[in-house]
């Protein structure tokens, strides 16, 4: 008895180095997209982005669950934070979702043919390695030896033919714009290859609105993080400013990232995702075509499709009924 008791006790008040994935929840996003400048047109169908919850405090009891239960993920604790403290994680996950937001907004104006951003250097997302002390995430690059760099793979080309050891001078400003400077790196070796020069920064590229718009909008996704809803936010931002019902009338549900070029990438939490959807009662839900498989094994007789591109989504919504071919802003 005191031997059961003792276990008890133990499974209760033990911290494991885990974070347990659990199904989140389904939000609408016309209620957080603004048209700030243009008409708006309310949809009679729904974009949602859907969440996962991370319990991030793991007992006995909750590691036992989450090998128990089909619809919970447990991941480790370091694969999580990859080095970052846990303030450090909620607000780099904070900082994914203000960059994967007015990434969104530029995909889908210019799929309209309006392009509201240019990009006017290499921001980053984290600095670790041979750039700490040196860069900081309030900083962006213009240009590496020389030689002006706009966008991240700017940077990546820059800096893939350096090997450890060598120094680069970058030329700095601080991101909202002010007096640059002249910072030396002496590049690390990469973990993946050593021969390689690592310059130990995440970048991302700083873009800058353009004026004078012929249409605007903002999105308040409130207090979540991440950019997994890359691709939903783009789909209804375009269903909130074009004529026409995108998604035929239906509750569609996606989630994956989005890049610059409209290229969805792959997401984290799909079995969670995926329950939250069913349970919505979701009519369709768009997943990166790398997690097709994953969505569909959990997916019931909810129905799923792959995609790896904005393209490939607005072709899946007219499979499904949605006028979401040709769209045009309006008095265009």
């Amino acid at each position: 008895m005191l031997v059961a008791l003792a276990a008890a006790l133990l499974l209760t008040f033990v911290r494991l180095p885990y974070f347990v994935f659990r199904p989140g929840s389904v939000q609408a996003l016309s209620e957080r997209v603004i048209v700030t400048r243009g008409e708006r047109f309310d949809p009679v169908g729904e974009v949602y982005f859907t969440t996962v919850r991370q319990d991030s405090t793991v007992n006995g009891w909750e590691y036992l669950e989450a090998r128990l239960k089909g619809s919970l993920t447990l991941i480790g604790e370091d694969q999580v934070l990859g080095g970052r403290s846990r303030d450090e994680n909620r607000s780099f996950n904070m900082r994914l979702m203000r960059v994967s937001k007015s990434t969104a907004v530029a995909v889908a104006l210019r799929h309209l043919g309006v392009d509201p951003i240019e990009a006017t250097g290499v921001g980053m997302a984290q600095v670790v390695g041979p750039s700490t002390g040196l860069l900081t995430i309030d900083d962006v690059i213009l240009s590496v030896d020389g030689v002006e760099v706009r966008e991240a793979m700017d940077l990546v080309h820059a800096i893939g033919d350096r090997v450890p050891g060598e120094v680069v001078r970058l030329e700095v400003e601080p991101v909202r714009g002010g007096t640059s400077r002249v910072v030396q790196v002496t590049l690390g070796e990469r973990e993946d290859d050593p021969t390689i020069g690592f310059l130990g920064v995440v970048p991302q590229t700083r873009w800058e609105d353009v004026d004078d718009l012929p249409v605007d909008v903002l999105v308040n996704t409130g207090r979540v993080g991440g950019n997994s809803a890359g691709l939903a936010l783009t789909l209804s931002i375009l269903d909130l400013v074009t004529p026409g019902e995108l998604t035929g009338g239906l509750r569609v549900a996606t989630t994956g990232t989005i890049d610059i070029g409209g290229n969805v990438g792959p997401i984290g939490g799909i079995i969670q995702k995926v329950a939250v959807a069913r349970e919505a009662g979701i009519d369709l839900f768009l997943v990166p075509t790398t997690e097709l498989a994953d969505a569909r094994e959990h997916a019931g007789d909810l129905p799923v499709e792959g995609v790896s591109t904005l393209d490939d989504a607005l072709a899946a919504l007219a499979r499904h009924g949605g006028e979401s071919r040709d769209l045009v802003l309006p008095n265009s």
